[in-house]
């Protein structure tokens, strides 16, 4: 009997060692993704707060280009006339891509257009139109080929979010980064979890107990009230970088379609291109509701006006997935995206971005995500002055 509870003695101790042997492998891990990636996730994570309010800086740092002045009866001049007198003030080689029409009543609308030198170096320009008045409110360069610091403030940020600044074709190291730091979080919520089996330990700040304690307490804490959203802005944001990888594995649960092909116009003789308000009639036949958000301007002979019409109840406030394809000549309708008509893997497919940058959630939405791109640098902080006090501590002569 003695013999027996030996062995039961020492079956626990060996189980006990060796779950502390575990806890201190991924305490190891947790912290050196932690203070390395970690590092890199406290700016992308806070250029993703301010990405949340991106137009309204963008307006608020333009606000002579991009801002009108709204009237006391407030009629828009049509979308044909706004864009005749956009590209009256472009160069004679310009070519018009984009028509976006005003995000709010004081908004102006933007034309985009691109020029190309004679090496077929681009230049992409925004022209900014008074909507009330149809006059030019000016404009600016968006991108000059691959020159990245050629953009507005706001455009540099976003692609600093996601790239680093890198180039596009490394944004896979951001992509590889979120993919370790999901693993962080996870050990840390391991780790969290209070050894005496009550969790509600776990969420409280001792704030009369030491400064250590303290900052050990925060750094807990806060990570297991944001664990499962941080957990979701960093798989969402991995999700759309590796784009052709995530969509090979949901194609495996559900089928995903190729992008849509709108067509091709056909230029018959003796026939002139129908106007931009003609385009928007015909996909309004097909979409009565919701709001129009943009036309896309055929750039060739063969080119198409593809027509963005906003349902809703979409989860993005900033793009739509109901789109369609008109005949530059005919009118005729040649290819529609319908978002009615998604199966569930193309669904999740257009909710990553909406909840990526909050725009999911409505109003409320927006700081909520500049909240938690904060959340990293506050991880970051008392999870590297954890560390370096326990470094600290080991150095002292006993």
């Amino acid at each position: 009997m003695i013999k027996l509870t030996r062995d039961a003695d020492e079956q626990r101790l060996m189980t006990s060692h060796s779950r502390e042997s575990g806890r201190a492998v991924l305490l190891r891990i947790h912290q050196i993704i932690g203070l390395f990636a970690g590092a890199v996730f406290v700016l992308v994570g806070l250029s993703g707060g301010l990405l949340a309010f991106r137009e309204d800086i963008d307006e608020s740092l333009n606000a002579p280009l991009m801002r009108v002045e709204t009237p006391s009866q407030p009629s828009y001049r049509s979308l044909d006339e706004i864009l005749a007198a956009a590209t009256a003030a472009m160069p004679p080689d310009a070519r018009p891509e984009k028509l976006t029409l005003p995000r709010h009543p004081g908004a102006a609308a933007t034309v985009s257009y691109l020029t190309e030198t004679d090496d077929l170096d681009s230049f992409f320009h925004e022209m900014f139109v008074d909507p009330y008045t149809g006059k030019i409110k000016g404009q600016r360069l968006t991108l000059h080929g691959d020159d990245t610091f050629s953009q507005p403030f706001i455009r540099i940020l976003m692609t600093f979010h996601w790239t680093l600044l890198l180039g596009v074709n490394n944004a896979y190291i951001i992509g590889a980064l979120g993919i370790l730091l999901c693993v962080s979080v996870l050990f840390g919520l391991y780790l969290w979890l209070p050894r005496g089996g009550d969790w509600r330990l776990g969420l409280r700040v001792k704030w009369g107990a030491s400064k250590e304690r303290v900052i050990y307490d925060l750094h807990r804490s806060v990570g297991a009230y944001m664990a499962a959203v941080l957990l979701v802005m960093l798989a969402t944001g991995a999700a759309m970088i590796f784009k052709p990888t995530t969509r090979a594995v949901v194609s495996l649960f559900s089928t995903v379609r190729a992008e849509p092909d709108y067509g091709r116009s056909t230029p018959e003789p003796g026939q002139s291109p129908i106007g931009v308000g003609a385009a928007i009639a015909a996909a309004e036949k097909i979409f009565p509701d919701g709001r129009l958000l943009w036309v896309s301007l055929p750039s060739s002979p063969g080119g198409v006006y593809v027509v963005g019409k906003q349902a809703p109840d979409e989860p993005s406030r900033s793009r739509t997935f109901r789109n369609v394809g008109v005949d530059q000549y005919s009118g005729r309708v040649l290819g529609v995206q319908d978002r009615r008509g998604f199966t569930g893997g193309e669904t999740f497919l257009e909710w990553l971005y909406p909840i990526h940058s909050g725009e999911a959630f409505g109003e409320i939405g927006r700081p909520f995500t500049l909240l938690i791109g904060l959340t990293p640098l506050v991880l970051f902080v008392t999870g590297f002055m954890r560390w370096r006090g326990k470094r600290r501590a080991r150095r002292r002569p006993s």
